[in-house]
């Protein structure tokens, strides 16, 4: 529980150094830039953030599994890296290429092919410091990601908009992806200098063995995120933009406590991983930790929403306060669900992944559709509903068709094939 307390304090710590500076950056870029380039300049860091999330194809979430187990650590990092690398420059080229036809105002900002390659390789970085940070975790090297995410992003992300604001909208991208890119390059060369083995693309037989985990892996998070991507659109279209402006800026302050609720949960599967002997403990520790931060998370956010709120203004004060609550109090549910995740991932059972988090995500978008032409609050209650149905079920399954058990930890002779 002690080891447990201590990452989750330095991943919490990390958490509020990245929130923190990246406050400072839009401060710094609001007083450098115009609001045209900032608004822009946001719109592509919200795209290439969203691109390099779906450029993991579930490697990600594999990394936390096998890391521990791996006969070739190093080789897993490489060929994962390279992986993720190549996925997230299409991924990126081919939003870049649609924008004439999906959003002409963006397509300004990306007005030529060297423009376009950049933004392509900017998203290809942010997705290889996506997968970074889970190795981190993998390899249980917490501290480097405190030095490396909340400190060098920081420092660097606030000093390249003196450097890049000039370039308009697009420079003030580049000063938030260049930053993702530089830590990007400190964390792998970190992490191959905490890792043995041959620095050569030749994947362990471990992580061969859980293709078709990764692939559950990554529908499951694919699942997760599409509410958070048509919750915004669904808001604009059933009660206007300035409702919209309402629900995004409440969402934004609650991402803070959603990040660190997210980023506890894979680490104290990280750690279930690592100790497969103890797996049940672990995972009733780490149950309690989630309940325990979501819960006086969402006290404190309830009683200082509405603190929170004028720092934007007084209309997102008096507008937002209400569902800036019920978003905070969404998040204990979303504490639940990842609970179950990480239950349903230490069983292993693909189909039962996949089918919870499908039903979830189905609670959430058939609510939010059905209620939200009577308010935000209603919107944001539909995220806590349906993360609160993905934990229940969770936990159902795996208390009886898919349960887990603890095991002796694998020996050398056991890690020749892992089978999933």
């Amino acid at each position: 529980m002690r080891r447990l307390l201590t990452s989750s304090a330095l991943l919490f710590l990390t958490t509020v150094l990245m929130a923190g500076a990246g406050a400072v950056f839009w401060v710094i870029a609001a007083r450098l830039a115009s609001p045209h380039d900032v608004g822009l300049a946001g719109s592509l860091v919200a795209a290439g953030d969203s691109l390099a999330l779906f450029a993991q194809l579930g490697l990600n979430i594999v990394v936390l599994r096998t890391m521990p187990i791996s006969s070739r650590p190093t080789g897993d990092v490489l060929t994962t890296g390279v992986v993720v690398l190549g996925a997230g420059t299409l991924f990126g080229l081919g939003y870049a290429l649609l924008l004439p036809w999906t959003s002409p105002r963006l397509a300004e900002v990306l007005h030529s092919p060297w423009l376009v390659a950049g933004f392509a390789l900017l998203v290809a970085a942010t997705a290889l410091n996506v997968l970074t940070d889970n190795v981190f975790l993998g390899i249980d090297r917490v501290r480097d990601y405190l030095v490396t995410n909340g400190i060098l992003l920081g420092v660097v992300k606030c000093g390249l908009p003196f450097l890049l604001a000039s370039a308009g909208a697009f420079g003030l991208y580049g000063s938030v992806a260049g930053a993702i890119a530089c830590c990007a390059l400190a964390s792998v060369w970190v992490i191959l200098r905490r890792v043995p083995g041959e620095r050569r693309l030749r994947p362990s037989p471990e992580l061969l063995a859980h293709r078709g985990f990764a692939a559950a892996g990554y529908v499951t998070y694919v699942l997760t995120v599409v509410p958070l991507l048509v919750y915004p659109l669904l808001v604009v279209n059933a009660l206007g933009s300035t409702a919209g402006g309402t629900y995004f800026i409440s969402f934004q302050v609650v991402t803070l406590l959603h990040a660190v609720v997210l980023t506890i949960a894979n680490a104290a599967y990280a750690q279930a991983e690592r100790a497969p002997d103890h797996r049940h403990a672990v995972v009733r520790r780490g149950g309690t930790l989630l309940l325990g931060l979501a819960v006086v998370g969402c006290l404190v956010m309830c009683a200082l929403a509405p603190a929170f709120l004028r720092i934007f203004g007084a209309h997102y004060s008096d507008e937002g306060t209400a569902t800036l609550r019920v978003l905070a109090l969404a998040v204990v549910g979303a504490a639940f669900n990842y609970w179950g995740m990480m239950r349903l991932r230490l069983a292993a059972h693909l189909p039962a992944m996949i089918l919870v988090q499908l039903v979830s995500t189905v609670v959430m978008l058939g609510l939010a559709f059905s209620l939200a032409d009577r308010g935000t609050i209603w919107v944001a209650a539909s995220w806590g509903i349906g993360h609160a149905v993905g934990g229940l079920l969770g936990f159902l399954v795996t208390s009886t068709v898919a349960r887990f058990a603890d095991a002796v930890p694998a020996t050398d002779a056991d890690r020749e094939v892992v089978p999933v």
